[in-house]
């Protein structure tokens, strides 16, 4: 981190510090590949400690939270990531378009891994693109990225939407990226596939009849969905 830290950036730092728990963050690491070390603080504890400091301070403008954002992604802890994640998720409301290309884009394949990855979709690509639908041809570029991680946000954007879905789009990029079998992408299209289950599930079917090779990880989860959407 260069020059002086935000004021949400210094109160996080502050208030995470002293939760350290150096037994928690070996497991922690390992669970997550080692990708970057950890404090050693586990969710709960730690969404306390920063709803209780930025309960304190004004709320920040755009680029406020994307200054936050990227200072917390400079550090070396995890858990900093996972709260300017959750720094994001707090202020989405406010959040304009051009945010989704920075510096969205840019901490999605910074020290990247599923965890950062799904808690920035679910934080700011969704939201965002959900508002504005043109944000759907950055969508499109991400799967022609060749990087797993944007490939797999792209595929995932519209989780959590529910009936507000776009079942033909989320299985026109399913289909884009059905022959990738790098397991995180993979692994977020039979999510993908779950979730439109319940609302298409007849397309769905379609869409595995139609593509025989799909991944195991992808079909299985789709299976899954479908399965329990038949049941009485």
């Amino acid at each position: 981190m260069t020059g002086s830290p935000t004021r949400w950036s210094a109160a996080t730092i502050a208030a995470l510090g002293p939760l350290a728990d150096a037994d928690k963050a070996t497991p922690m690491a390992a669970y997550m590949k080692d990708v970057a070390p950890f404090l050693g603080i586990t969710a709960a504890p730690r969404r306390r400690a920063q709803r209780a400091v930025w309960a304190g301070l004004p709320a920040p403008d755009e680029a406020q939270v994307a200054r936050t954002a990227l200072e917390l992604w400079s550090l070396p802890e995890r858990e900093f990531q996972y709260a300017a994640s959750d720094l994001i998720a707090r202020h989405a409301g406010r959040l304009s378009t051009p945010f989704l290309a920075d510096p969205i884009e840019a901490l999605l394949t910074a020290k990247p891994w599923w965890d950062t990855v799904d808690l920035l979709g679910s934080a700011a690509v969704t939201p965002l693109v959900a508002r504005d639908p043109g944000l759907v041809d950055t969508m499109w570029r991400w799967l022609d990225s060749g990087d797993r991680w944007l490939v797999r946000a792209a595929v995932q954007h519209q989780r959590g939407l529910g009936g507000r879905t776009d079942v033909e789009l989320l299985l026109a990029m399913c289909a884009h990226v059905s022959d990738d079998r790098e397991f995180f992408v993979a692994k977020a299209v039979g999510w993908a596939l779950r979730d439109a289950s319940p609302l298409a599930p007849g397309l769905v079917q379609r869409f595995l009849d139609e593509h025989p090779a799909l991944p195991t990880v992808a079909r299985r989860e789709a299976v899954r969905g479908l399965a329990r959407t038949s049941r009485p």
